[in-house]
């Protein structure tokens, strides 16, 4: 009896010792290890400089945020095959060498984002996490993505790559990412829409690009985004979106379009048609010309304001703007004013629809709607105006909060508010480029009706009698 007893002490106490070895690998200095709810290593607000070398292998949750962290190498979590959440963000990150995510095929969450100097991702860096479902890269002064940087994330749910520096994207950046649901974008230099650049997101429900600098859309641009609910293109520089474009979205229910400027003459017809199909929740669309329009709301005007267009000769350029900015010019594909088209030129018929000069945006009060939320970056906000900071769309990785930050029924009578007292302004340094030359305008050789260019004519035989009286005065005199 008594051996049985001693037995069943030793088996018991060999259990508890089994138990117990995990725990004994090691805590890391300046961290706090906990085994509930999930082994986990808590290091966050350490001042830490490097990455701990001692982490235990069973972690499945390593927590690094709000430290001085400046690289992580390829053998930093090489170990640590269990882990599922990963947070590194608000470092000083420069640098993830390849292979840094390597083996961490059971990862869930990584967040990296609030690293203002890693500006540039290797392609390869999230390669093999295939079980990834949240990715935060926002606030990291990127300015570009490498091609196939999000190839083989198969699980990914939610991707933040809001307040960056991102002036475009590649063709087929998101292709693999057929279960993504949010896309969080704004707060970037974005300039066009192109076709694929949204290709393969078939199940996205949420996309967020306002405050960028978009002033095309092209018309395939959102082919398969079928399921999305909710779109943001507010404060941008649009100013000409189609119904074509607009048709694919058959799920939507919150747009948001405001802060643009918009033109509202026959080129606005099939936007102001589709807009007559659409059921959902939708921000005003405040018109910027004609001047006759200025201020009122796109999609509650009458068909017989959208009649009437500059003509359409096919010398004249179709671009809207040439762009000044670090990254070069940029040109789109409508042509909002015709101001390069002489008027006496113009078709009788197209002359009572020709939008005044006075109603015309002066290119002195363009300038950038660009919000950010890091102070280093205040000096390329030209405007001085304050922005309400009430986007129920920017999410906080800090506070970690609810991923539900969007619009729930309809949006906030507050936010809609907030929102549409912001005044809509243009980047610096936009010239239309269709401006008119200094060069003298040439009539066309076309038959003209009711007189036209008198005026020119007038002038010009006015200028001869001045010259030739004084002439004959001074041929009298001689004489």
């Amino acid at each position: 009896m008594k051996t049985t007893v001693v037995e069943g002490g030793r088996l018991l106490f060999l259990v508890m010792w089994l138990n117990l070895v995990p725990q004994a690998d090691g805590c890391p200095a300046m961290c706090v290890c906990y085994s509930e709810p999930r082994p986990t290593v808590a290091c966050q607000q350490q001042g830490l400089f490097s990455i701990p070398t001692e982490i235990p292998i069973r972690s499945q949750r390593i927590f690094l945020q709000s430290n001085k962290l400046t690289v992580v190498r390829s053998t930093s979590f090489s170990s640590c095959h269990n882990l599922t959440v990963l947070w590194l963000y608000s470092n000083n990150i420069s640098h993830i060498e390849a292979g840094a995510f390597y083996g961490l095929e059971r990862l869930e969450e990584l967040d990296i984002g609030d690293n203002n100097n890693l500006r540039i991702i290797s392609p390869t860096a999230f390669r093999g996490l295939s079980k990834l479902h949240t990715l935060h890269l926002h606030r990291c002064g990127l300015s570009e993505l490498p091609v196939g940087v999000f190839r083989g994330l198969f699980s990914l749910q939610y991707l933040y790559l809001q307040d960056n520096n991102l002036l475009t994207l590649h063709d087929d950046t998101f292709l693999d990412l057929a279960n993504l649901t949010y896309l969080f974008l704004h707060n970037n230099k974005i300039k066009t829409v192109s076709d694929n650049m949204f290709r393969g997101l078939v199940n996205l429900d949420r996309l967020l690009l306002h405050q960028n600098r978009v002033t095309f859309v092209h018309q395939r641009a959102f082919h398969d985004l079928g399921k999305l609910t909710t779109l943001f293109l507010f404060f941008n520089n649009l100013t000409v979106l189609t119904g074509e474009t607009m048709d694919p979205l058959v799920s939507l229910q919150y747009l948001r379009l405001n802060g643009n400027q918009w033109i509202c003459d026959c080129r606005a017809r099939p936007l102001w048609d589709w807009f007559k199909r659409f059921k959902g929740s939708s921000s005003a669309l405040e018109c910027h010309v004609p001047a006759s329009l200025a201020g009122k709301d796109l999609a509650k005007l009458k068909s017989s304001d959208l009649e009437g267009c500059i003509d359409n000769s096919p010398q004249v350029q179709t671009s809207i703007f040439s762009t000044k900015t670090r990254s070069g010019k940029f040109h789109s594909t409508e042509s909002p004013l015709r101001e390069g088209t002489p008027r006496c030129c113009l078709p009788d018929n197209d002359k009572s629809s020709i939008i005044s000069s006075k109603g015309l945006p002066d290119s002195s009060s363009y300038n950038s709607r660009q919000i950010t939320n890091n102070p280093l970056k205040d000096k390329e906000n030209i405007s001085k105006t304050k922005f309400p900071e009430a986007d129920p769309s920017k999410n906080s990785t800090h506070k970690k909060q609810s991923l539900n930050d969007g619009p729930v029924g309809t949006f906030s009578n507050n936010l809609d508010q907030s929102l549409g007292k912001l005044k809509p302004e243009f980047i610096d340094n936009l010239e239309p480029s269709t401006a008119p030359s200094r060069k003298k305008k040439k009539c066309s050789k076309k038959p003209k009706s009711d007189a036209q260019c008198l005026k020119g004519h007038g002038s010009t035989t006015r200028a001869l009698q001045l010259l030739i009286w004084p002439m004959l005065w001074l041929l009298l005199a001689i004489c």
